[in-house]
């Protein structure tokens, strides 16, 4: 069952995986942790946060019991992710900065550079572009070191999110361009698709409103047929943006708010944030003031709780400079 529940990992079929593994009993998933930890990361994967948390905290004992080996450093990496998805930040760094400890002493680089690609990815949020950047280069070298291809590609695609967030979009895209080269090569569907959605957010930032919503698109195709509903919704996010930039403001409300449903079903809450706030620079393009202030103090709030409030100023200002860069609605029409 292990030889196949790995198989099934590894050619990402997470639907298949969780269908096996979840009639399982719970003792014989703590008798051999890494089924469970298989099972939790699945969950993850298919929009059942709550069910994946639980899971991965009730196997703590049993893995620390074994000690610091790999399944148990994988174990915690993915309870510091379920953390950072709810948004409790704090825990997940906690999470990931015990892991890098813990990684070092045994000598793990694999999890040395995820640990440090997600610690990367806090120092982004919080706004300490020159921590993030050193964390994912470090990231980066120890994949090359590994020759651990989806690695180098997710590491790539955080380095083009932290220079959009510093407006360098030539250098972002670049990033976005790398991390899709080496997701095709590593054959990781779900990271092409996911350098293509951050592409298209630095295309459209860029003004290239065709070319954005081209590669919005096949991002989107591309996790509808992966069955990922939470990056479904952060697609169609950008997609609203684009609509947005475009003066298409019906279609943007539309993107806008099946995005934000798949974010409440998923408790995607930091890409339900972003959303609200979206939704508010929508409203403000719409001269709807008293809809923009509800909907700008409802994302405030969230990120405040999130811990997240300069990635909360830098969405709002990143939203001001694609309505300051859209073409006038005489020029698109």
């Amino acid at each position: 069952m292990l030889a196949e529940a790995r198989a099934l990992f590894r050619r990402r079929d997470f639907a298949a995986l969780a269908q096996r593994l979840a009639p399982l009993e719970r003792a014989a998933l703590r008798a051999e942790p890494e089924l469970g930890v298989l099972l939790a990361d699945s969950w993850r994967r298919l929009g059942q946060p709550e069910d994946a948390l639980a899971l991965t905290r009730e196997l703590a004992d049993v893995c620390e019991q074994r000690g610091n080996d790999r399944i148990f450093r994988e174990r915690l990496n993915l309870e510091g992710m379920l953390w950072f998805d709810r948004g409790e930040v704090a825990r997940a760094a906690h999470a990931w900065s015990e892991l890098l400890r813990l990684a070092s002493e045994a000598g793990d680089a694999h999890f040395v550079a995820r640990a440090n690609h997600n610690l990367g990815v806090v120092s982004t949020l919080q706004g300490d572009s020159g921590a993030a950047l050193a964390s994912y280069e470090r990231a980066i070298t120890a994949y090359h070191q590994l020759g651990y291809l989806r690695g180098i590609a997710q590491s790539h695609e955080n380095l083009a999110i932290t220079y959009r967030e510093l407006e360098r979009l030539d250098q972002a895209e670049h990033h976005c361009l790398q991390a899709i080269e080496y997701a095709r090569a590593d054959g990781s569907e779900d990271e092409v698709a996911r350098a293509q959605q951050e592409r298209a957010l630095v295309l459209c930032l860029a003004g290239d409103l065709a070319l954005a919503q081209r590669t919005a698109l096949q991002a989107l195709h591309g996790f509808r047929r992966l069955n990922s509903p939470a990056d479904v919704g952060g697609t169609l996010q950008v997609l609203g943006l684009i609509a947005l930039a475009q003066h298409r403001h019906a279609e943007a409300a539309t993107h806008l708010q099946d995005a934000l449903t798949l974010a409440r079903q998923t408790q995607e809450l930091l890409l339900e944030a972003e959303i609200l706030e979206a939704q508010a620079a929508l409203a403000a393009a719409e001269r709807d003031e008293p809809g923009c202030r509800w909907l700008q103090a409802e994302a405030s709030r969230r990120f405040v709780e999130l811990g997240a409030v300069a990635w909360g100023e830098r969405a709002r200002a990143r939203l001001l400079r694609i309505r300051a860069a859209a073409p006038t609605e005489e020029e698109v029409a």
